[in-house]
């Protein structure tokens, strides 16, 4: 009969077939190891390994859940995830799978960025003899699916000198976002032309304004109305 490693031989046990009886999870010829998937001989306790969790990623950007456009509305909701990843190439069969982990976390944030149209002007060019212009003149605001259009005429054949025509856009009601530009279209009833270096819309306390490339843009009944892009 073999030799057993003292530590892993259960001296309680019977030999047989000139091998050693070892100890639960001990194994080897001799009872000299543990077996597979544990650790610490002789005790040889379970070596547990578990899935893998990696770090949590960066944020993605936020996204917007809703938008501006009826009167009422105020704001709308965005959100974000980050996410990780579970690996359990690592788990053994004594280890827990991480896939019922959390592996996304969202996060929302409230913006109250809704606001309506007080305030939307033209500018004439300064020395431009024939800047002004016998047309009505009025305006549709755009951004996204949201839009409104100004009561004719908002502005009435505007011809008294350079400077910003500011109205009040009786008609729109709609609501638009502070944080984005909006597009912009020039309606005019006439063939007499407006030269226009900027125009504009007031969104709750921020002017949203296009400035032309030029030194003006000549706008008519159905001519080069738009649409025209603000800058913020």
């Amino acid at each position: 009969m073999q030799l057993c490693c003292w530590r892993g031989y259960s001296p309680d046990l019977q030999h047989s077939y000139r091998r050693c009886e070892c100890k639960a999870n001990v194994g080897g010829v001799r009872c000299d190891q543990c077996k597979p998937y544990y650790k610490n001989y002789p005790s040889c306790v379970k070596d547990v390994k578990d899935g893998t969790l990696s770090a949590w990623g960066p944020w993605s950007r936020w996204i917007d859940q809703g938008s501006c456009g009826p009167s009422y509305m105020k704001g709308y909701n965005q959100k974000r995830t980050r996410t990780r990843t579970c690996d359990d190439s690592t788990k053994n069969i004594h280890g827990r799978s991480c896939r019922g982990d959390k592996l996304e976390d969202p996060q929302t944030r409230y913006q109250a960025v809704c606001k309506t149209v007080p305030w939307v002007f033209i500018s004439l060019p300064k020395d431009e003899y024939y800047a002004g212009t016998t047309a009505d003149l009025w305006m549709m605001i755009k951004q996204g699916s949201a839009s409104c259009k100004t009561s004719r005429p908002t502005w009435d054949a505007p011809d008294s000198g350079d400077g910003k025509y500011w109205r009040r856009p009786r008609g729109c009601t709609a609501t638009f976002d502070t944080t984005k530009p909006v597009n912009l279209w020039l309606y005019s009833d006439s063939s007499n032309a407006v030269y226009v270096n900027q125009m504009g819309a007031r969104i709750g306390t921020i002017d949203k304004i296009w400035y032309s490339s030029g030194k003006y843009v000549a706008i008519e009944e159905d001519e080069n109305n738009g649409w025209y892009t603000t800058t913020s």
